[in-house]
């Protein structure tokens, strides 16, 4: 699958890509949860197995995809950004 053409070239373009799909899976769950705070952790290292996953069926499965340690990295990188951002916005939401 080719990479949508932005106009702009950027090295590594696409592992910002994977860090954004990754920060918005997980968010998303994040705040799904939000009344569950002990579920925080499983739901990161779910996002993070996912990733993984991914990364491995398309090697294995597919003829035309590839696998690469760096969108796992990317997509790990995604994961826990949104749980910096989720815990700094619980945190401000049970101080006020």
């Amino acid at each position: 699958m080719k990479m949508p053409n932005t106009g702009i070239e950027i090295k590594f373009i696409d592992k910002a890509y994977h860090c954004i799909a990754y920060f918005v899976l997980t968010l998303s769950w994040l705040l799904s949860f939000y009344k569950k705070p002990n579920k925080k952790y499983l739901i990161v290292i779910l996002c993070i197995i996912l990733g993984i996953i991914i990364e491995v069926l398309q090697v294995t499965i597919t003829v035309y995809r590839t696998a690469d340690y760096f969108d796992v990295l990317a997509n790990s990188v995604g994961v826990l950004f949104a749980l910096v951002i989720f815990n700094i916005f619980l945190r401000k939401k049970t101080i006020n």
